[in-house]
């Protein structure tokens, strides 16, 4: 709930407003008070100003502050009306002042506050506001009567001229008697002009049997403005505190007495910027946060499944102790069976395929055949030699594990009627096919010889002839004859 503070020359009143509407309230405080002063001591003043900007207008303004209400700290200026050239609208020649020359009163009901204060407002400041609105005369005269007093703000070109505050005036005639008085006062000090036109009066109270007293005043009597027009309120001192919760320019105390109310006023936003702020960052990490508990959920499970095959390791360890054998010579034993026994070089299957390539050529007849197992690093066809060096150039690879090599050398016999031509060819046939086998490595190669002694213009032995002899290395594993590449007798 709102609380206002109403300092008025009977003594200060607290309100709150809550659902019901405004009620007094006689305890403590409770959250941020505004203070509304309601003294005779109120007053405006009027400066012009030279054309200066900056520092030195402020500078300026200050000292005619000080200079009009030398012995109070509640003093400010209220807003021009924005009007005539550019200039003016810049730099208004005109300014209006404020000032409450009740200093001890007001301390005195501030220091009474264990709350803390929004700000200090006058009345006559509250009147103004209402007095400006649009659809009223630019030269109005507000009243506001109450129990104790009555109050008269002047306004002319919609800027408060004069306020003014006649204790024990509650009678409609007295009203009228005070508001005239006050017109006069006008007239004789140059403010208004003495002429036959009516001069606007807006009460904010009981209007009855006050239209005519006023007509014969030449004063005329106006209605509310909006947003009161069809319900004035009962009591307008209401009106005038809700409209000083909205904080309206003119504040009168200094920033000290204010700085509870500021703090917390300017804490809010900062909330508000950091709660936005930490916001923007969980919403741009949120990436970076499903990358993390994606990685600590992998990790869980590679930590259960690493748990797992540990304890199925253990269980497999234990398993063989009861073997009443060591471990590690069943794994000796199982790599022996994997390395030696079930990749051990097949005899049948290497003779099925050269028996496939021999068979292509009829004339030809298998005289000498030797399989046998290469020993690692040993050279095929050279009978122990070790393996040749290899090439400086050739890039150096990862050692990967030795593969089984096989070493088959055979010897042909072909008729000896057989022309020396189509003996070449069918030598040359041959060693073609073998040279398509998969891995195969032609090492020792009949054909070749036969093409160097033909260059040569020697010729071959007869005995040569007759005995043919091929030597080659294959993988220890063959391919699978029936995906053997087709060949085709020559």
């Amino acid at each position: 709930m709102k609380t206002v503070l109403h300092l008025a020359t009977s003594g200060p009143q607290l309100w709150r407003k809550s659902r019901d509407g405004w009620q007094a309230y006689d305890g403590p405080a409770k959250g941020p008070v505004w203070v509304v002063t309601d003294l005779a001591e109120e007053s405006f003043a009027e400066i012009l100003i030279p054309r200066i900007f900056g520092r030195d207008r402020q500078g300026f303004i200050a000292r005619q502050l000080v200079s009009r209400f030398p012995d109070t700290p509640f003093r400010t200026t209220l807003p021009t009306p924005t009007n005539g050239t550019l200039m003016d609208r810049i730099a208004p020649p005109r300014l209006t002042l404020l000032g409450v020359d009740a200093a001890q009163k007001v301390n005195q009901a501030l220091d009474a506050l264990s709350a803390p204060i929004a700000g200090v407002w006058a009345m006559s400041m509250l009147l103004s506001l209402i007095g400006v609105k649009k659809g009223l005369p630019s030269e109005l005269f507000m009243v506001l009567p109450t129990a104790q007093a009555l109050r008269i703000v002047f306004i002319k070109n919609r800027v408060p001229v004069l306020s003014r505050l006649i204790p024990g005036i509650t009678q409609a005639s007295e009203q009228v008697t005070e508001i005239v008085r006050t017109l006069r006062h006008l007239e004789n000090t140059r403010v208004l002009e003495r002429s036959g036109r009516k001069h606007a009066v807006l009460m904010l109270g009981d209007t009855q049997d006050l239209a005519a007293l006023l007509a014969a005043h030449q004063l005329q009597l106006l209605d509310p403005p909006s947003p009161w027009a069809n319900t004035a309120p009962a009591d307008w001192r209401f009106a005038l505190f809700d409209l000083v919760l909205s904080s309206p320019a003119g504040q009168l105390a200094s920033l000290s007495r204010r700085a509870s109310f500021v703090a917390a006023r300017l804490r809010q936003p900062a909330y508000a910027l950091a709660a936005v702020s930490l916001g923007l960052a969980l919403w741009a990490s949120v990436g970076n946060l499903r990358e993390i508990v994606a990685s600590h959920s992998t990790r869980i499970q590679i930590d259960g499944r690493t748990q797992q095959l540990t304890e199925q390791l253990n269980e497999v360890e234990q398993k063989m102790a009861g073997f009443g054998v060591a471990p590690d010579l069943v794994r000796q034993a199982a790599a022996l069976d994997r390395e030696e026994l079930t990749t051990a070089p097949s005899l049948a299957a290497h003779m099925q395929q050269l028996g496939q390539v021999v068979g292509q050529h009829p004339e030809m007849r298998v005289g000498q055949f030797e399989w046998r197992i290469l020993q690692p690093g040993q050279a095929a066809c050279t009978r122990g030699a070790p393996a040749p060096a290899a090439n400086s150039e050739t890039p150096v690879t990862e050692a990967a594990a030795p593969k089984r090599q096989v070493e088959i050398s055979f010897g042909i016999t072909l008729p000896q009627d057989q022309p020396a031509r189509a003996r070449a060819q069918s030598v040359a046939s041959l060693s073609t096919l073998l040279a398509k086998l998969h891995g195969v490595s032609l090492i020792q190669d009949p054909a070749k010889t036969m093409a160097q002694a033909t260059l040569s213009g020697g010729g071959a032995r007869p005995e040569a002839e007759q005995a043919l002899s091929w030597c080659l290395s294959l993988p220890g594993q063959p391919a699978d004859p029936d995906a053997s590449p087709a060949t085709t007798r020559p």
